[in-house]
């Protein structure tokens, strides 16, 4: 099996929602393939480098994007759960965290998560 083939049915049956955020290698490798060849220089025509290193560019921030969004979800939750800790190891309530400004659903949220 191809790696494109082998990585997509990997992800479908590990992390489905996380399909759309990987590297599309499809566009990448078509243009790869169809490269007309040079004459004798080892460089594609400009305006074909352009086109793979936009959709390369493109690829790397929509990744680059999704990653972020977790890095800032998981900092949360480790705040959240430092946040819950020291307020256990100091018996302040839940009504103490939600006059805190954190609401119910939010901690609802990252205690079952």
């Amino acid at each position: 099996m191809k790696f494109g083939k082998e990585f997509t049915t990997h992800l479908e049956e590990t992390l489905p929602e996380w399909r759309d955020k990987y590297l599309c290698y499809k566009p990448l490798k078509k243009l790869l393939k169809n490269l007309p060849p040079t004459d004798g220089g080892d460089n594609p025509p400009p305006h074909l480098q352009d086109w793979f290193v936009r959709i390369l560019n493109e690829e790397l921030d929509k990744f680059n994007d999704f990653y972020v969004d977790k890095e800032e979800e998981f900092i949360i939750r480790l705040q959240v759960s430092f946040l819950l800790r020291y307020s256990i190891r100091r018996s302040i309530n839940q009504s103490k965290l939600i006059a805190a400004g954190y609401t119910p659903n939010f901690l609802e949220f990252y205690l079952n998560s």
